[in-house]
């Protein structure tokens, strides 16, 4: 045969001694070696084994198959070993087995029945036993196994005797080949019909060679025999007469189930029919035996088989191997009739390596590296951001011991933890000290400036990152520059120093200088589509797309590997046809899988992503509360202030809203605190950044270090008690208090910050969904959406199919967690929150500055035309950068 061998498939077949199972064993080895072009061994069971013991040794697997297992009396060992073990039956041979006792034709009274009654009588003890009278009757070949020596056997000389034969009794003999054949059934029929027989057990040419000398001679002889089987010395086995039992009751039918494989069973009826059946090893069930599995199923013999192959055995005599030739002739002479048992289904293997496609398929597995690379440093420096985030918050929430232990004053044990005195003194060079106890230790602004100073040089921010860097030095967009301000950590509020010199200075005075407006704006405007496209690079989106492009890479490689599947199943749709049809449906149904599934992700990414758009606008309507309250307060200080026209008090005046001021724009600093990053990491860092800009004191930053996680309500109060030490004072009007306490409360209220977050349970849910409708797209789609063609080996479809449905669901997923975030942080959709601090400071600037230069009771037309008379001149100060601010306005 022209197809290929396979010697990687061997089946070790068993092969006994007479002659049906060889001629069998060998057809079957023929057909399986020159067809299904597999390796065979034939084994041959060695002197121990008894027939009984082939379906045991089929279970361990000590050889392959039997292809002609004699089944009768072997019904318990079947269930034993078949039924409830591993040995697998695989079907029977189209014609009838039978053994038991025989005699020539010519004894028998019709030639067609012998009845085992006639050999009960006086008459066929002289006939059966006078013909080898004198002889040796057993031999050891006919024992092979020992189990003469057995106490149930109890043999003598190879010759078995029923128990109830007396010395020299039972001379009838029945010629037995081995004691193994038939398990005992035999000798159970002679011993249960009280049958005067004895049993000689010889090799079987002995048997076969006596039976002829006796059939030559016309002589009585009782043998044991079995259909089908080659002619006895040559004489036809139709010449021999089955003796006959009584049929089989239920009884006996349950003896023969039974079977001890002894002569001291209960079987005393007729053996019948049987089936010769074909059982094999688990071995044979394998995939890649399926070729003889199905060699196994198919492969049957009927009778005419059988008696073609033992007349070609005859005329094969002289060949070395008889069995061999006679089965070769018989695969030469009916190759139509076992063409339908053989069929050569050699899998064809994916070879992933040596195929066309792999170079496609690693190029794109390698250029993933890099971009997992970026993606990792990504999430790493997220996570660290993260991390950081949550330590500011742990910080401010609880007392960091650590940090207030590092300032370079002795011991906060030492501080003082008295009442806070708010009265101020202003010095000759303009310097705001807090009187304190004396037994409080001096902290000097100029040492906590110092500490600023210091710190200044530690980035509070990661590092921009090669992209925002880019478009900040090359294509900057408001996008960039708010981002780029919060990664670096600028701020452009605290870049001014608040003096009381500053603050009391005339309008037109030279030496003036407002507060800065900021130079990065509030919030991105998206105007052209150039603002969009740097966008999507430098927000969140970007890494979006980076993971859907990872993604789509992934989609693309399977789809190839999908299509080379595909390609290969029907390349062996002859060795399995439901392979490459479950491929398919498996597709189908992953497909249909994801698109029922997604309605669950959308409906949550919808609801949630919706909710944290509310949350997020919600933390910048805080934020704008919180500027409309401070700048409400200084309205009301500007408008209830009074003395300020007193030259006795004015100066005392000017000093307390300046304090006013102060703890306004510090407010208004540490309501961010813990949420944006440029606010400092730590209570030490936060008021060193509020010194430096002066507006603390360093008396008043060790104050406000004892509690640190309430700076923003410790500096509330001391506004309401500046007020309180005011209106003592006459310097505000009693009925402004209410309106005055109104607005402070509010201001604490709404400086808090916090919008509550949506349950984690929920969160992980919705998280965990997403990520599996992201799996199931990434494997349905480009495993259904690809090019069929053979030597296609990049599936853009699927590339493409995976990139965008990534990006939507991923990007919403994205966008919920930015959205989650807070506006304030440089990860998430921000905004820039020194602007708002730039634009609320220089209005309160504005505003109590505007009562210091309106004398009292000066009419509008008088203020009008002063204020024509000054335009040039305010003018002029705008010109140098110094915003103007009008007497009144």
């Amino acid at each position: 045969d022209d197809k290929p061998l396979r010697p990687e498939l061997k089946l070790r077949l068993l092969m006994w001694n007479w002659q049906s199972h060889r001629l069998l064993t060998h057809l079957a080895a023929i057909l399986l070696r020159d067809a299904v072009r597999i390796d065979v061994e034939l084994v041959a069971p060695n002197a121990s084994w008894t027939l009984s013991e082939d379906f045991e040794r089929l279970h361990r697997g000590e050889f392959d198959a039997n292809l002609e297992v004699w089944s009768r009396g072997k019904e318990q060992e079947f269930a034993q070993w078949v039924e409830n073990g591993s040995a697998v039956y695989m079907g029977i041979h189209r014609t009838e087995g039978r053994f038991g006792m025989y005699v020539p034709g010519y004894v028998s009274q019709t030639d067609e029945f012998y009845s085992y009654a006639f050999l009960a009588g006086e008459e066929a003890q002289r006939m059966f036993g006078r013909t080898y009278r004198g002889q040796r009757l057993g031999e050891s070949a006919g024992d092979s196994s020992g189990l003469c020596s057995k106490t149930e056997w109890n043999c003598t000389d190879f010759v078995w005797r029923p128990s109830y034969c007396e010395d020299g009794g039972c001379q009838a003999l029945l010629m037995k080949g081995s004691i193994g054949d038939s398990l005992g059934l035999l000798e159970q029929q002679i011993q249960n019909s009280r049958l005067n027989i004895s049993v000689a057990y010889t090799s079987y040419a002995t048997q076969d060679k006596r039976v002829w000398s006796a059939y030559a001679a016309r002589a009585p002889v009782l043998t044991y025999s079995w259909e089908p089987r080659e002619p006895i010395g040559g004489i036809p086995t139709e010449r021999f007469v089955r003796v006959a039992f009584p049929p089989a009751s239920s009884a006996c039918t349950d003896c023969l189930k039974s079977n001890p494989g002894s002569p001291n069973g209960c079987v005393d009826c007729d053996l019948g029919a049987f089936p010769l059946q074909k059982v094999v090893s688990q071995k044979v069930l394998t995939a890649e035996f399926r070729d003889v599995a199905h060699f196994i199923e198919m492969f049957t013999l009927d009778e005419e088989d059988y008696r073609w192959l033992f007349a070609k055995r005859q005329i094969s005599a002289s060949e070395r191997d008889p069995e061999y030739a006679a089965a070769c002739m018989y695969a030469r002479e009916f190759r139509s009739r076992w063409q339908p048992w053989v069929k050569y289904t050699k899998v064809i293997e994916l070879d992933w390596v040596n195929h066309q496609c792999f170079p496609v398929i690693w190029v794109q597995l390698v250029a993933l590296a890099p971009l997992l690379v970026g993606l990792i440093v990504m999430h790493c420096r997220r996570q660290d951001l993260v991390r950081l985030m949550r330590k500011v918050k742990r910080d401010t929430d609880l007392f960091d011991h650590t940090s207030a232990q590092s300032r370079p004053w002795p011991s906060i044990s030492s501080l003082f933890t008295g009442k806070h005195h708010t009265k101020v003194q202003v010095t000759d060079n303009a310097e705001i000290v807090v009187p304190q106890p004396s037994d409080a230790p001096e902290t000097s602004t100029s040492t906590w400036k110092q500490i600023a100073l210091d710190d200044q040089a530690r980035p509070r921010a990661k590092g921009v990152g090669w992209v925002l860097s880019f478009l900040d030095r090359f294509i900057s967009s408001d996008s960039t520059q708010i981002n780029v301000a919060l990664r670096q950590g600028r701020l452009d509020f605290t870049s001014h120093n608040r003096t009381f010199t500053n603050f009391v200075a005339a309008n037109g005075d030279g030496t003036l200088k407002p507060p800065p407006r900021c130079s990065t704006p509030l919030r991105s405007v998206l105007a052209t589509k150039s603002d969009v496209f740097y966008y999507l690079i430098g927000s969140v989106l970007g890494e979006v797309m980076l993971v859907s492009f990872v993604l789509g890479v992934f989609g693309s490689v399977w789809g190839t590997c999908a299509h080379l599947i595909s390609l290969n199943a029907k390349l062996n749709i002859a060795v399995d046809p439901a392979a490459y049809e479950e491929w398919t449906e498996i597709g189908d149904s992953l497909m249909e899988l994801t698109t029922k599934f997604s309605f669950l992700p959308v409906f949550l990414l919808g609801f949630f992503v919706n909710r944290e758009a509310g949350r997020w606008v919600g933390y910048l309507n805080l934020s704008y509360a919180v500027s409309g309250r401070i700048e409400d307060m200084a309205l009301v200080l500007a408008g209830a202030t009074q003395g300020l026209d007193d030259p006795a008090v004015e100066r005392q005046r000017k000093v307390q809203l300046f304090t006013c001021y102060r703890y306004l724009n510090s407010v208004h600093y540490l309501t961010y605190y813990g949420v944006d990053l440029r606010m400092g990491t730590s209570p030490i860092s936060v008021l060193r950044d509020l010194v430096r800009a002066g507006l603390i004191t360093g008396s008043e930053a060790d104050v406000l270090l004892m509690t640190p996680n309430k700076m923003r309500e410790v500096i509330l109060s001391w506004l309401s008690c500046m007020w309180n030490e005011m209106l003592q004072q006459g310097g505000v009007p009693g009925p402004w208090t209410a309106q005055f306490i109104a607005k402070l409360t509010s201001l604490r209220d709404e400086s808090v910050l916090h919008m509550e977050q949506s349950p984690n349970l929920i969160k992980v849910m919705l998280k965990v969904v997403v990520s599996l409708l992201v799996l199931f797209m990434t494997v349905a789609y480009p495993w259904k959406i690809r090019l069929a063609e053979p030597q296609r080996c990049f599936q853009p479809f699927g590339f493409l199919s995976t990139f965008l449905l990534s990006f939507c669901y991923v990007g919403l997923l994205a966008m919920m967690g930015t959205l989650e975030r807070s506006p304030f942080i440089a990860n998430g959709d921000c905004i820039n929150i020194d602007y708002m601090l730039c634009e609320v400071e220089l209005m309160t600037f504005r505003t109590i500055r505007a009562s210091f230069f309106r004398p009292h009771g000066e009419s509008l037309a008088s203020l009008m035309a002063r204020r024509n008379s000054s335009t040039r001149g305010q003018d002029l100060s705008d010109s140098v950068g110094v915003e103007g601010e009008g007497d009144g306005d």
